[in-house]
């Protein structure tokens, strides 16, 4: 094999990978927020963890609701959000850490620390990929059947693992 055939190979390898490496995630995430089809069902998705969606106040909670990020690609500008990745707030495995000065009254992703299932520390601001798996809740399910809401797509996705991809 030629040295030019081995680098074809390589590099058209390498953008399949860039550009086919969430699609299954996407699709998964806008079902999430559109049906109840995962509901109680462990998901997979692939994406990178963004700054939970609320201002954090209190030092009583044990969790953090973590936004997700998935794309197409890795090139994309087009992205679904989840809201609510509920990861306990600790240095364990698959949990998030937010270090923040006792005066410190915003954050940023440099505050956020996630820990995989191995409890390798990575810092949200270096904007790595990870992949993982989840249980879906819809709050609907947590009402009588008689007066849940077949639009509200409110949900949680608790018992988190954590993977670097």
């Amino acid at each position: 094999m030629k040295k030019v055939d081995l680098i074809a190979i390589v590099a058209t390898a390498f953008s399949m990978s860039l550009f086919s490496c969430g699609n299954e995630s996407v699709e998964i995430a806008k079902k999430l927020q559109n049906s109840y089809e995962y509901e109680g069902k462990t998901v997979e998705l692939t994406g990178e963890f963004d700054a939970p969606f609320f201002t954090f106040s209190s030092g009583q909670s044990k969790t953090i609701p973590m936004a997700f990020v998935v794309k197409p690609s890795a090139m994309s500008s087009e992205k679904e959000s989840i809201s609510d990745i509920v990861l306990p707030l600790g240095a364990d495995k698959n949990s998030v850490t937010l270090d923040l000065e006792p005066d410190q009254k915003k954050y940023t992703l440099k505050n956020f620390n996630v820990y995989d299932g191995k409890g390798e520390k990575y810092n949200l601001d270096q904007h790595q990929s990870f992949k993982i798996k989840g249980k879906v809740h819809y709050a609907e399910f947590d009402k009588p059947e008689a007066d849940r809401r077949p639009d509200n797509f409110a949900m949680q996705i608790t018992d988190v693992t954590i993977e670097k991809d």
